[in-house]
């Protein structure tokens, strides 16, 4: 079975990129062929055989199944037909993509790979994968950067105006709604007696007497502070603590509560009553998040027309798990 210059919808769209920080293309609805799902494959597979074709370039079942090692981290032995299939269409969308970011004439300069790889989370690559990255210009790491930059060289001139940031904001209003917050100081001590001691002394003193004991007692992390640990929202701390602080008021020190931590005399700074955050305070974020949206929508429709215009086939007789093909 094949397929050629296939209309839109043909195939799902999990994702544009999985690894591209512009975010997920957003799935179709779909109806697997068959009665239901199909066990995995349970011998190993002939991965010579092709199982997609773009343009002149053809992948063999052995590029897919590297595909699913690097994308979830184990053999596509151990995943069911449904799964595999969902992945298939995944890397069918990549390589059409990644052959369009070769027809762009995209390119990595080593200065982008040392970035991409000084960007990455510590343990991503190993020191093996980082030095045949910086070596060389093909490979499954080269192919990500690839795809990633072509979608980013599409997206550049997206935009998100103020109207659009403000308009967010005031039809989402609920989403910066800010519960009852606390803050909260403390001193730690190890021994419930070294505790009361101190409590005798500081119960009733004012501010200043309460950070001057913090700094000299208290074996607490904020202890240089003057014991100040932050602004809390409800569930933020443990139980034992939480019972203490919220029901105090302004200004009170409490009596000595015992964790697991030691012995912690708190002192209730001041209360913030509910609220909400601020336009200029989540404008930045509301931008982000809106210009995400704009790119992810940006790679959909890239995609699709990429799938109409590009000649690919895909051998699904090929493969060695039963495929079900998802239709609009």
């Amino acid at each position: 079975m094949s397929r050629r210059k296939a209309g839109p919808g043909q195939a799902v769209f999990a994702a544009a990129v999985l690894w591209a920080a512009l975010g997920a293309v957003a799935c179709n609805s779909t109806k697997p062929e068959g009665k239901g799902p199909a066990s995995g494959p349970s011998v190993e597979p002939d991965e010579s055989r092709a199982v997609l074709r773009v343009g002149t370039i053809s992948y063999p079942g052995s590029a897919f199944s590297r595909y699913v090692r690097e994308t979830v981290g184990g053999s596509a032995l151990e995943l069911d037909a449904v799964a595999l299939s969902h992945l298939f269409d995944q890397f069918v969308d990549d390589m059409i993509l990644l052959q369009a970011a070769i027809e762009h004439g995209v390119t990595l300069s080593a200065e982008e790979k040392k970035a991409y790889l000084e960007e990455s989370e510590a343990g991503t690559w190993t020191e093996e994968e980082k030095a045949a990255l910086l070596a060389s210009d093909s490979g499954p790491l080269v192919d990500k950067m690839m795809i990633q930059k072509y979608l980013q060289e599409l997206n550049r001139d997206i935009s998100v105006t103020e109207d659009e940031v403000r308009t967010y904001y005031e039809g989402h209003l609920d989403e910066f709604s800010l519960p009852e917050r606390v803050q909260v100081s403390q001193i730690l001590v190890p021994t419930e007696h070294e505790a009361v001691e101190l409590w005798e002394k500081i119960r009733f003193s004012d501010e200043e007497g309460f950070r001057a004991a913090a700094r000299a007692q208290s074996v607490g992390p904020e202890a240089s502070a003057g014991g100040e640990m932050g602004i809390f929202l409800k569930g933020q701390l443990p139980a034992e603590m939480e019972t203490a602080v919220f029901g105090m008021q302004e200004g009170e020190v409490s009596p000595v509560v015992e964790s697991s931590y030691g012995f912690h005399i708190f002192r209730l700074d001041r209360k913030l009553a509910p609220g909400k955050v601020s336009f200029d305070g989540t404008a930045a974020s509301i931008r982000r998040k809106l210009r995400e949206r704009k790119s992810e929508a940006a790679a959909a429709r890239q995609l699709e027309e990429l799938k109409k215009s590009l000649d690919w086939d895909i051998f699904p007789g090929n493969l060695f798990f039963p495929y079900q093909r998802e239709d609009t």
